[in-house]
């Protein structure tokens, strides 16, 4: 029966691939980034039908 024991190099990827996943783990964590789609910061002005555009309201 062969016994298979990982080279030194596999060390390494098998490291460098947990530590990919703890950052991505820690990433999912934060909440989702705000992109202000849907989300209305203001109310529209009111169209006023006796100005002209060079009348202040």
């Amino acid at each position: 029966m062969q016994v298979y024991r990982p080279l030194p190099a596999d060390h390494e990827q098998a490291e460098y691939m947990r530590r990919i996943v703890r950052e991505c783990r820690e990433l999912l964590k934060q909440p989702p980034p705000d992109t202000f789609l849907g989300r209305r910061t203001h109310e529209p002005l009111q169209a006023d039908d006796d100005a002209t555009p060079n009348e202040e309201r």
